[in-house]
């Protein structure tokens, strides 16, 4: 999805408001604003690059950006937020109560550190082919000797002779690839094999 385009700041003034300091070598592009409420400092160290229209707003605790972290145009830092040295954060990303390791690279618009909503897994796929047919159900073995006064039951235990002349039953195969595909399209459509006659 590409990111809105980014307004200009109304005023090109950098705005500062709190316990805020910021190193002589570092550039804070126009509109940026750094807010620090009571009890919360903001620290910027050397070599760090603010981009237009970034908001730095803390809270609660400290945002610390460490020496040659690059920030984005339109980049919200809030809360208790540390950027370890040369880190790269991308336009119109949201950072709230996280940390971003040293060198990392975090992509344009991207939303970190939110913990309101939560990822929840989608369950897993059934493993079964559904292509498979249905197995058909064990027709009963003729040389099974039945007593034709009292048939077998389902409760009742198979005969000795029954259980020795079993078989186990074949799994069904999966068959991948182009094999599969032409399986499914032969159940799909009962199509028949091309001959080579010609009319």
């Amino acid at each position: 999805m590409p990111l809105p385009p980014l307004a200009l700041p109304p005023t090109p003034a950098v705005r500062i408001a709190g316990d805020v300091v910021v190193h002589p070598q570092a550039i804070l592009a126009p509109g940026v604003l750094l807010w620090a409420e009571a009890g919360a400092t903001i620290r910027i160290a050397a070599g760090v690059c603010i981009g237009m229209g970034s908001v730095i707003h803390a809270h609660g605790g400290a945002i610390t950006v460490s020496e040659g972290v690059n920030i984005g145009a339109g980049v919200l830092l809030i809360g208790q937020v540390t950027i370890e040295p040369h880190a790269c954060i991308g336009t119109s990303a949201t950072l709230m109560n996280t940390i971003v390791p040293a060198g990392a690279v975090v992509a344009a618009g991207s939303l970190m550190g939110d913990n309101s909503r939560r990822w929840q897994p989608e369950p897993a796929p059934e493993t079964s082919d559904p292509w498979q047919e249905a197995a058909s159900p064990a027709s009963p073995d003729p040389d099974t000797p039945h007593s034709p006064d009292s048939p077998p039951t389902d409760t009742e235990p198979a005969p000795v002779a029954a259980v020795e002349n079993a078989t186990p039953t074949a799994k069904p195969t999966v068959v991948y690839g182009q094999a599969y595909v032409s399986q499914m399209f032969a159940k799909m459509f009962r199509t028949e094999p091309l001959t080579n006659e010609q009319p």
